[in-house]
């Protein structure tokens, strides 16, 4: 089969996630402003509590799939076999879990008043399952990706704001937050026969993937203790009020966050293809490239969004979350940490079938983010959940550094770190001066982002930086290919 372009993987892929990043930016200063910080602090709570059966449901099946599926796509009998054993193991999985959500949201007595939102939160667990989104990235088909999750992303802007009009309609924000995320992975089980077969291949056993998956469960479970129980305990330990503030603080950093990582994300499918290949010598290669665009576009955009915290959030979100402001200050390393710890993880050494060293370090993250939170919460609210979760996450990179210098010169993942440390900070001095002379919040922002990309690109031209270096070589390639063409005709 021949391969796909990564660089066409990763153009759309960053459209799609600018298409993620765009839509919020458009829905959230509306829905923020009409349910107030106690509406979006329901939903966010309600959807955190979903969460942790939705792990259980999806049983670490999607990083399983991606690198498993990758190997075989060259053999679609093998392909569509492995596929319907995994999505068999994936429903039981699904129905085990959704029976235990259903009879945790009707006996806990904390979720009788988070029922109705629970109940509607609670379609995503189904909607993952049947999606078999691991199939398609596996395929690397982010073709489809895109132009599907780009129609439903229109659809459901449309339906915020028909049916959200008052801070009542939070139950229908929640769904339509649903429909948006996974609401089209109803069409992916259709779609799916264009790359397996399910009707003539008999399942095997579902039961032998288990010993695997459950490795990536494990690991998923303890993500999902420092990425959503930070929220929960935000709700469990003082109020919807402060949960609205953390989810307004947060909100921009994990749009922002999605954009930083879109790229890597497109690597797992073709690293688990070349191991599978024993091709190492590719694999190197091309997991020190995307250290390099990782470090990149990460610290610029985690110093930028400081600089810019006040304006971000008051623009988008209204001055009754002025308090989220310092939080979301002191969540910005994150850009950079989780971006370096995805690369690790995800993108290295899953591919490599080394991801119990991963689940080690996001067990100590785990347990280092429940034990601050519960010491920091009572006393700081949401500031205190923003600590909790930045030194969670700076253990989890720092345990997946120490298992990786095994594998990789770990030289070349910070030399060019501090080359982009230098860089952001002077263009954060210029973005800092620069909104001085500005007074509305709005001015300040747009000129602030301008500012900081003219300065961050002339640092980079004047240093003749490689990665931008080839990406203008690959422009000029194509203008001077296009103009041969048109001169030849």
């Amino acid at each position: 089969m021949p391969q796909k372009s990564l660089k066409l993987n990763a153009v759309l892929n960053i459209l799609k996630t600018f298409l993620g990043v765009v839509f919020p930016l458009i829905t959230f200063p509306y829905s923020s402003r009409i349910l107030q910080p106690d509406g979006i602090g329901k939903v966010n709570f309600a959807q955190s509590v979903v969460s942790y059966f939705a792990i259980f449901a999806a049983l670490g099946i999607s990083s399983y799939g991606i690198r498993e599926a990758a190997k075989l796509r060259d053999d679609r009998e093998k392909l569509s076999k492995f596929c319907k054993e995994v999505f068999t193991l994936n429903c039981i999985s699904t129905a085990i879990a959704y029976s235990a959500l259903v009879i945790a949201i009707f006996f806990v007595p904390k979720f009788s008043a988070y029922r109705s939102v629970l109940c509607v939160c609670s379609a995503t667990i189904i909607f993952t399952t049947v999606g078999m989104e691991w199939l398609y990235k596996a395929e690397e088909d982010y073709l489809y990706i895109t132009v599907r999750h780009l129609f439903f992303q229109v659809l459901s802007v449309i339906a915020l704001f028909v049916f959200v009009r008052t801070k009542a309609d939070y139950i229908k924000y929640a769904g339509i937050a649903v429909f948006a995320n996974v609401g089209s992975n109803v069409l992916n089980f259709f779609h799916a026969r264009k790359y397996i077969t399910f009707r003539h291949c008999k399942i095997g056993n579902p039961f032998r993937h288990l010993r695997s998956v459950l490795v990536l469960f494990s690991m998923a479970v303890a993500i999902s203790i420092y990425t959503t129980l930070d929220t929960t305990m935000v709700g469990l330990l003082s109020n919807d009020y402060q949960v609205g503030l953390y989810a307004a603080s947060t909100k921009i950093n994990k749009i922002v966050l999605q954009l930083v990582t879109s790229i890597g994300y497109i690597l797992m499918p073709r690293l688990s293809y070349y191991i599978g290949k024993r091709d190492f010598d590719n694999f190197n290669r091309l997991v020190y490239k995307s250290v390099d665009v990782m470090f990149l576009i990460s610290i610029p955009c985690a110093v930028g969004l400081s600089v810019l915290s006040e304006s971000v959030i008051l623009l988008l979100s209204g001055t009754q979350y002025a308090e989220a402001i310092p939080v979301m200050r002191m969540m910005n390393p994150i850009i950079v940490i989780i971006g370096m710890g995805s690369l690790l993880g995800s993108q290295i050494l899953i591919p490599m079938e080394k991801e119990k060293y991963t689940l080690v370090s996001e067990i100590l993250a785990a347990l280092s983010n429940f034990t601050l939170n519960l010491i920091l919460i009572p006393r700081f609210h949401a500031f205190g959940a923003a600590i909790a979760t930045v030194a969670a996450e700076s253990t989890a990179t720092a345990t997946q550094l120490f298992f990786a210098r095994s594998y990789f010169d770990l030289k070349k993942f910070f030399i060019p770190m501090f080359k982009y440390l230098f860089n952001a900070a002077l263009m954060g001095a210029a973005v800092f001066f620069a909104i001085k002379f500005f007074k509305p919040q709005v001015l300040k922002l747009i000129f602030g982002i301008i500012s900081g990309i003219l300065v961050y690109m002339g640092l980079l031209l004047i240093e003749r930086n490689s990665v931008i270096f080839e990406i203008l070589a690959s422009i000029k390639s194509k203008i001077s290919k296009n103009t041969r063409e048109e001169q030849h005709e």
